[in-house]
């Protein structure tokens, strides 16, 4: 579950639900990028967050809207078929010491940056950093680049071209909209890749577990499938051992300079290359912790800084990872809450009370499967306790769209209803084998071990030790735990640490207030997180969301699309205690059913 984590993308065609719109492609991440295409890869576990539960999300809405409505979580967002990135060759670009732009994508512009791999010895090896940009319509009150960056650290230029119109709706057309794709992802070279091909790393994937458990042997098998990873990223990542100026960034070795302090001077570097005085900055959930790196390395140069869905940066640090699922349960069980405030003809799961709804739920998943679905046109399938929990998992990122479906295939268990099961498992269970890569900046990359485990401490852990955090772990969420607990598994294996870890405090004055922004109740990033990160910055403002899931930015809300305007367009900080409601209701209506389903035809 990103701020990673959950990097299951669950994919779905157009074809396969009731509304218009286009299809839906949800990644669960930490951590799978939206760069994931469902007909390459097979379903990876929770865990892998990066790819990551990576990815972003964005909701169709008007692009003059100013409702701030599922705009870049890293659980959906809308494609129609084949990514345009595949179309559009960005090693075309000649790659400059300059921003030089390129139209592309219709109206947007595209470069490729020249940034020193080691930004203490410029004159070595370079990194060629993507950017995308959605150039201001109002150009008369221009107000300079708003740099963007979606959870986990995934694609920015695949962000921003799905979402930069409806971002630019909210922020305001007097800005420059740009996002980056950072080191070792998407369109940036060198990639790291640590596989020979997509291939590989999807059958490599299917033989791994998706729940960890301290009494079946999964954690030692877990683990030592991660010391593999960690031995191959060692190798085409770790370098030679040599720093020769005139050698090539894999001499020097990607893996050490991945770290999120060298991607805070990246982004420095790019406002420079701009011209602009000081940073303009929107991150969303796992970026939260790249604009607390930034706001601690160079508090001078903070003109806005604005994160949704804030992951304390001192336990990401630390390589902790234990204080994200605080309000998880608080989310799964509104599922159960507003199945029942829909009532029997919106929720197909509807009964009496609410206490009744879980143990119907918890029946379905625990006591019905393991399930089969031997005719999905994809191959036959069993769908699995894992499987569901993992579901669920996922939908808890975006209720507000996610529900309704999550309720369907609970619902097509319970009844056989294979046509329904048939559409999951062709789009979350079941593997499409294709032995063509498709182009580098489409590749499934090693991104999230290289940067969450450069940038955190190491990991000693013992089996017992290990098991002792993971029995923790769960007395905050026994159903997210088996899941979020690989990240740190992954690296206790690790083999490659960041020549120029940042070590300093997560503090300090900057020069214009930071803006945290949370839901009340996020899966991954809770509240606390952002209370506990705005305390250590004097002056800075907090908004709060009365909403659930990831990120605020997972439902529509009016008084948060207007609180951002203020901030970003005027300098104004929402007043201390404000509260932002949201504009809708969790509704289990009939907009995002699955064909076939009970309930595919109820309006709201």
């Amino acid at each position: 579950m990103d701020p990673r984590p959950l990097r299951n993308p669950i994919s779905i065609n157009a074809t396969a639900l009731s509304s218009t719109g286009g299809a839906v492609y949800m990644t669960g991440s930490t951590f799978i990028s939206a760069r994931y295409r469902r007909d390459n890869h097979p379903p990876t576990p929770i865990h892998q967050h990066r790819a990551d539960i990576e990815s972003k999300a964005k909701y169709n809405v008007d692009a003059t809207s100013k409702v701030y409505f599922v705009l870049l979580t890293d659980c959906v967002s809308w494609t129609t078929g084949l990514w345009a990135s595949e179309a559009f060759d960005w090693y075309m670009l000649q790659p400059s010491d300059n921003i030089t732009w390129t139209d592309c994508f219709g109206d947007q512009k595209c470069a490729r940056l020249n940034l020193p791999l080691d930004h203490a010895s410029p004159e070595g090896p370079k990194t060629q950093i993507a950017l995308q940009m959605k150039p201001a319509t109002n150009t008369t009150d221009y107000k300079g680049t708003i740099i963007v960056s979606p959870g986990s650290g995934g694609s920015g230029t695949d962000f921003i071209q799905t979402t930069g119109d409806m971002i630019a709706s909210v922020l305001g057309p007097n800005f420059d909209i740009l996002a980056f794709d950072r080191r070792g992802t998407g369109a940036t070279t060198p990639l790291a890749l640590c596989f020979d091909s997509d291939s590989q790393l999807a059958v490599w994937n299917l033989r791994d577990v998706t729940s960890l458990n301290v009494s079946d042997g999964s954690i030692p098998f877990a683990r030592a499938r991660e010391n593999v990873v960690g031995e191959r990223c060692l190798g085409a990542l770790g370098g030679n051992g040599k720093e020769d100026l005139n050698g090539t960034a894999e001499e020097w070795g990607l893996g050490r300079f991945m770290d999120t302090a060298s991607v805070a001077t990246d982004v420095l570097r790019i406002v420079e290359k701009l011209g602009q005085e000081k940073l303009q900055f929107a991150g969303f959930s796992f970026s939260s912790v790249l604009g607390q790196y930034f706001a601690a390395m160079y508090p001078d140069k903070v003109g806005r800084l604005m994160v949704d869905g804030v992951y304390d940066a001192t336990n990401y640090r630390a390589t902790l990872w234990n204080s994200n699922l605080d309000s998880t349960d608080a989310v799964i069980a509104s599922f159960y809450s507003f199945c029942h405030q829909g009532g029997p003809s919106s929720c197909p799961l509807y009964e009496s009370t609410v206490d009744q709804i879980k143990a119907r739920v918890d029946h379905i998943i625990h006591d019905l499967t393991p399930f089969s679905v031997p005719f999905a046109s994809q191959g036959p399938a069993v769908v699995t306790t894992a499987i569901l929990e993992n579901l669920l998992l996922t939908s808890i990122y975006t209720p507000v769209s996610l529900f309704p479906m999550l309720a369907d295939v609970l619902v097509a268990v319970e009844n056989n209803n294979q046509t329904v099961l048939g559409q999951f498992v062709d789009n979350f269970v079941s593997y499409k084998c294709n032995c063509n890569d498709p182009s580098p900046w489409l590749r499934q990359t090693q991104d999230s071990q290289a940067i969450d485990c450069s940038d955190g401490d190491p990991v000693l852990d013992t089996p017992a030790e290990y098991e002792t955090y993971l029995e923790k772990l769960s007395r905050k969420s026994a159903v997210a735990a088996p899941f979020w607990g690989r990240t740190r598994l992954q690296c206790a294996e690790w083999k490659i640490r960041a020549k120029s870890r940042y070590t300093g405090p997560f503090s300090g004055n900057t020069s214009f207030p930071i803006l945290f922004v949370s839901a009340a109740f996020d899966p991954v990033t809770p509240l606390d997180n952002a209370q506990a990160v705005q305390k250590r910055y004097p002056g800075s403002g907090l908004l709060v969301q009365n909403s659930y899931g990831h990120t605020a930015s997972s439902a529509p809300s009016n008084c948060t699309a207007l609180a951002l305007r203020a901030y970003f367009a005027h300098g104004v900080l929402p007043k201390a205690g404000t509260e932002a409601g949201v504009t809708f209701r969790y509704s289990f209506g009939g907009k995002y059913r699955l064909v076939g389903s009970a309930a595919a035809n109820v309006s709201t």
